[in-house]
């Protein structure tokens, strides 16, 4: 895979977990790259509703995944579900989306936890 398109991925990446996905995508398509993925950015980004449900759609795996792959996010989740729900979205935030399967997400929240202090 090309450099280009590894940057391309992770800013994709990186826009499906931001705040705002949609504008995200506008900012990536703003930089440099070779004119057919600045088009693809710049596309994607003008399909608002779409990108806002995929970046739903994500969070929504991501949680199913790690729920299911870490009992200790588990039972965080059952004892305090808000503070857990923070927890969840400060790491969606910060880790990027690489996991694809329950123990994969568990791993990475696990060391995320670690350099967090979260979860003690």
């Amino acid at each position: 895979m090309s450099d280009a398109l590894r940057r391309f991925d992770r800013a994709v990446a990186d826009a499906l977990t931001a705040a705002d996905p949609v504008t995200a995508l506008r900012e990536a398509a703003t930089g440099d790259w070779p004119p057919e993925l600045r088009d693809a950015l710049a596309a994607a980004a003008e399909q608002e509703d779409g990108v806002r449900l995929t970046a739903l759609l994500v969070v929504k795996l991501r949680f199913e995944r790690l729920v299911q792959g870490s009992r200790r996010a588990g039972e965080w989740f059952d004892r305090d579900a808000k503070d857990f729900t923070e927890a969840f979205r400060r790491y969606h935030a910060a880790v990027p989306p690489t996991a694809t399967e329950p123990r994969g997400e568990a791993e990475l929240f696990e060391r995320w936890c670690g350099t967090q202090g979260a979860g003690d």
